[in-house]
């Protein structure tokens, strides 16, 4: 008698995760994580039961070369390429258990947030009040008074607006792949806050699909694969979080120490690319711009802002186009984006994080060794 085998659902998930390219895959409840507002998953489905989570990984060649300054092109092509696969292999997974009668909601991967949100017709605009700002500075050009009120009400209404952000309440994502994938057993978060993987370090994204059915969950991993050697902290510019000071984060009722975070802004402003340098005068980011001196917390938003609404309303269109493809991302969503739009800067303080020390010291001195190549516009 022949005796088939049957397979469950939980297994055919991940079978069909991995032969779409997922490199990780893992399940938790949703109930796991709806302790924080940007992990619960009733956000994006009321009905929310489990998440699966998957992950790809950078090429180490490819984080490799850009952190030693030899060339960005691979990394931002397979950064663009990667959000593709991981949207299309979360569109699989979500067919697949619209199929078997369940709900599913496939995530963003990234650059999605609660609190903001823009649409085409808010991107219009922004376009609108560049065009009427750069008339009002040309000398040879007299704005109507249609336009000049115009001006007004635009200035009027973006200086209430910024009035009101603080980028730690704006930032807050729709879901946090983070959360899940640390639930689901795919890796734990290190010092610098990411999630770091046996097999990979911190060279990997995520994506989250969440679901009506209730999936026998993964458990956490037990050893987190993060040394605390701190080269993540010493790879970054911003001084976003801190070498000395830990703080207690708790996910899935998995207690880690992570550096102590300053405002999310620090960030912004030297992974968003508007510098090259803040800390270490030895090496630079891939940023165009120069170096700065960040400012205290109590500042570090209206800087950010600042300097943003500087590039978007500069003559150049190179500098306008830093700023509006944040924008843009927002409207089209990462994964319709071209491949080659989005310029990664920095990222240092993940790609050092490679799965052994070994790698990890060699990316270091790597970063190192590239020293600073920002040069001065003539």
């Amino acid at each position: 008698m022949t005796v088939t085998k049957t397979i469950s659902l939980e297994d055919q998930i991940k079978q069909l995760a991995k032969e779409e390219g997922a490199v990780l895959v893992g399940i938790c409840s949703a109930d796991s994580i709806k302790d924080k507002e940007f992990s619960d998953a009733s956000f994006l489905l009321p009905e929310a039961q489990s998440v699966i989570s998957i992950a790809l990984a950078f090429s180490d060649k490819a984080a490799k070369n850009h952190l030693a300054k030899i060339e960005t092109d691979t990394l931002n092509l397979e950064d663009g390429q990667m959000t593709i696969d991981l949207r299309r292999i979360g569109e699989k997974i979500k067919n697949f258990l619209e199929e078997k009668g369940y709900k599913a909601f496939n995530n963003e991967i990234n650059s999605n947030w609660r609190n903001n949100k823009i649409d085409q017709a808010q991107y219009d605009l922004i376009l609108a009040h560049r065009d009427l700002e750069l008339k009002d500075k040309d000398e040879n050009y007299e704005l109507s008074r249609k336009e000049q009120k115009r001006l007004n009400l635009l200035r009027k209404n973006l200086e209430e607006s910024r009035q009101k952000i603080s980028m730690a309440e704006l930032l807050v994502p729709d879901f946090s792949h983070k959360c899940a994938a640390v639930a689901a057993g795919l890796g734990r978060v290190g010092w610098s806050g990411m999630v770091v993987t046996e097999d990979y370090g911190a060279r990997v994204l995520f994506n989250s699909i969440i679901t009506d059915a209730k999936l026998i969950p993964d458990t956490p991993m037990e050893k987190n694969p993060c040394n605390k050697c701190k080269l993540c902290e010493k790879a970054c510019q911003s001084g976003y979080f801190s070498r000395d000071e830990g703080e207690e984060i708790t996910i899935a009722g998995v207690v880690e120490t992570i550096g102590k975070k300053k405002n999310v802004a620090y960030c912004c402003c030297i992974c968003g690319g508007l510098a090259c340098q803040n800390r270490f005068p030895e090496f630079s980011t891939w940023s165009r711009y120069p170096p700065v001196s960040l400012p205290s917390e109590d500042k570090i938003d209206d800087f950010l802002i600042d300097k943003q609404l500087d590039l978007l309303f500069s003559p150049d269109p190179e500098d306008a186009e830093h700023t509006l493809k944040f924008a843009r991302h927002n409207v089209i969503k990462l994964h319709n984006k071209p491949l080659d739009e989005y310029r990664l800067s920095c990222s240092q303080c993940q790609l050092v994080c490679g799965p052994t020390m070994k790698d990890k010291k060699e990316a270091y001195k790597s970063i190192i060794d590239a020293g600073v190549i920002y040069k001065p516009k003539n």
